[in-house]
């Protein structure tokens, strides 16, 4: 994954997730239908409207476990950071979780929060993202952090070629937002890379 709100787009799978990929071929094999399922949230805000009190302070919360009740799911989650190059950094264990301290956080009222993960590894087997792809529509995600526990629900999954990632998916304005990103698409032998990035996007609930 990599950079920062304008610049975080495609740099971010394009590197990070990238090394996601490694490996993988001998889980998911040399091709993977991902399928295009649900409407987009969008992340744009209307204006307030002129007079508008400011919303009120919430606390600076700290995401630590991510769960996904409808594929057994839960991975530790950790902060990560834009580092060389701009790509936003991925854990190197496939079974722990980044997000994005850069980005927006959980129960702030506006942004996208945006968690990253390896597929999978040939160390490590599957990441804690390997089912991603099988999310539906409706799915609950919760989101742990050090001052309680969020609730989101699924709306969408898109593939993007990694060239081809929306800046907005990095947005820190607009309405609350959820998205998950990893690998996907078919596997270059020669790169060791994936060609996609998958993203799921979810709502508060």
């Amino acid at each position: 994954m990599r950079r920062t709100y304008s610049r975080l787009p495609w740099l971010v799978l394009l590197a990070g997730l990238a090394m996601i990929a490694t490996g993988l071929v001998g889980w998911w094999g040399e091709a993977v239908a991902t399928p295009q399922r649900g409407a987009i949230p969008p992340a744009a805000l209307a204006a307030p409207a002129a007079g508008t009190a400011a919303p009120p302070e919430v606390p600076l919360e700290t995401p630590q476990e991510l769960r996904l009740p409808s594929l057994n799911i839960a991975a530790p989650v950790v902060p990560v950071d834009v580092g060389a190059g701009r790509a936003l950094s991925v854990p190197d264990d496939p079974h722990v979780l980044g997000w994005w301290r850069g980005g927006a956080r959980p129960g702030g009222g506006q942004g996208t929060v945006v968690i990253d993960g390896h597929v999978d590894s040939a160390r490590g087997g599957p990441g804690a993202l390997f089912g991603l792809r099988e999310l539906r529509p409706g799915d609950r995600v919760q989101l742990r952090t050090d001052h309680g526990t969020h609730d989101y629900l699924v709306r969408a999954l898109r593939s993007f070629r990694k060239i081809s990632l929306p800046p907005e998916v990095f947005s820190t304005e607009g309405q609350p937002r959820l998205v998950l990103i990893t690998c996907g698409g078919t596997f270059d032998q020669h790169t060791r890379e994936y060609t996609d990035n998958l993203v799921a996007y979810a709502v508060p609930a």
